[in-house]
C-alpha cells in the first residue's frame, strides 16, 4: 500500500487480473496534492463531507463455486488524508471474484464485510462505512430536500442560446453577482460538467447538485459558463467537487452551501463526492450505507 506518485498509478496501464485475493494491489492518493493549489489545507478545510463509492461488480465464490454477484456502497470522511485509487480499488475487488470464502451467504457476506473494511481503514487511516448491497435493497433518490431545477432551464434557454461560451479551464473570474441586503437560496443541478482524469486525459462526466443561500443575487449564467470551463481540466472527481465548492465559498461568501456531484460509473465504480458548510446538509440517502442511490440517466 503505497503512496501517490503518478508513474506507479495503475490508471492507464495494461494490468493482470489476480486470481485470489490480494490487499496489496489498493494504492492511496493524497488529497493534500491538488488541495495546496486552491488554498485548501487539511486542517482548516472550508466544507464537511463524504466521498461515495458504488461498486457494481463484486463478486464471490461460496464453498460450492457458485458465483454471488453483489454491489459495495463505500463511503469515508472528505477530512480523510487520503483518496484510493479507482483501477486499484477494482482490481483489488476483482481478487475475489474466483475464491470461495464460505458455506451461506450471510455469514460470508459479514466476513467480507470486515476483510473488504479493515482493507481500506489501513490503507486510507480513516474509518470507512461498507455495505453490501442486492437486488432487493432499497432504492431512493437523492436530494429530495429541495427543489434542484436545471440550470439552463434557470438561466432560459433563450438566454444560453445567445451566449457564447470560450473558456475551457477552469475560470473562477467568470462568477458573478448582485450583493443583497438579504439572504437568497439558490438550488440547481445540471449534466454540463464534463472533466478530463488527470492521468489517462480520459472524459469524466458528472451530475451536479448546488445548494447555496448567501447575500448575492448570482447570475446563473456566469455559474453556467463557469462549469463549462471544465471541459479541458484534469483533476480526479473529488478535486474538481472541491474546486468547484471553495470557488463559490470564496467569491459569493455563502452561510450556506452544499455541493455533490453524481459521476458516471467507470470499470464497474462510479464515485459520488459531497460537500456541505454543515453536517445539516448532508443527504442522509446519499450515505445511508443500507440504500442504494437511485441513479441520474448518465449513470
Amino acid at each position: 500500500m503505497l503512496d501517490f506518485n503518478i508513474n506507479d498509478t495503475v490508471l492507464g496501464k495494461n494490468t493482470q487480473v489476480a486470481s485470489k485475493y490480494d490487499s496489496s494491489i489498493l494504492f492511496r492518493i493524497p488529497r493534500s496534492e491538488n488541495r495546496i493549489k486552491y488554498q485548501l489545507h487539511d486542517d482548516s478545510l472550508p466544507f464537511v463531507g463524504f466521498d461515495v463509492w458504488n461498486c457494481y461488480e463484486f463478486s464471490y465464490m461460496l464453498n460450492n463455486g457458485l458465483p454471488i454477484c453483489r454491489v459495495l456502497k463505500i463511503s469515508y470522511s472528505a477530512q480523510s488524508k487520503y483518496i484510493v485509487e479507482s483501477k486499484s480499488l477494482k482490481l483489488y475487488l476483482n481478487s475475489f471474484n474466483m475464491e470461495c470464502f464460505g458455506t451461506d451467504v450471510e455469514s460470508t457476506e459479514e466476513r467480507l464485510s470486515k476483510i473488504i473494511k479493515q482493507d481500506l481503514e489501513t490503507l486510507l487511516e480513516t474509518e470507512v462505512t461498507l455495505s453490501i448491497l442486492s437486488a432487493t435493497s432499497k432504492v431512493l433518490a437523492p436530494f429530495s430536500n429541495h427543489t434542484y431545477l436545471d440550470l439552463i432551464q434557470l438561466v432560459g434557454l433563450e438566454v444560453v442560446m445567445n451566449m457564447n461560451f470560450e473558456h475551457f479551464n477552469e475560470s473562477p473570474a467568470l462568477l458573478n453577482g448582485e450583493v443583497s441586503s438579504q439572504e437568497h437560496v439558490t438550488c440547481f443541478h445540471t449534466d454540463v460538467l464534463r472533466s478530463n482524469c488527470r492521468v489517462t486525459n480520459q472524459p469524466d462526466w458528472g451530475d451536479l447538485f448546488v445548494f447555496i443561500q448567501c447575500k448575492y443575487k448570482i447570475n446563473l449564467a456566469s455559474v453556467l459558463s463557469y462549469l463549462i470551463s471544465f471541459r479541458k481540466e484534469n483533476h480526479f472527481h473529488e478535486e474538481v467537487v472541491e474546486m468547484i465548492y471553495q470557488r463559490l465559498y470564496s467569491i459569493f461568501q455563502p452561510s450556506k452551501l452544499m455541493v455533490a456531484a453524481m459521476y458516471t460509473r467507470r470499470g464497474g465504480i462510479d464515485i459520488n463526492p459531497i460537500r456541505t458548510s454543515h453536517h445539516s446538509l448532508i443527504e442522509s440517502v446519499f450515505i445511508d450505507p443500507s440504500i442504494r442511490v437511485e441513479k441520474t440517466i448518465r449513470q
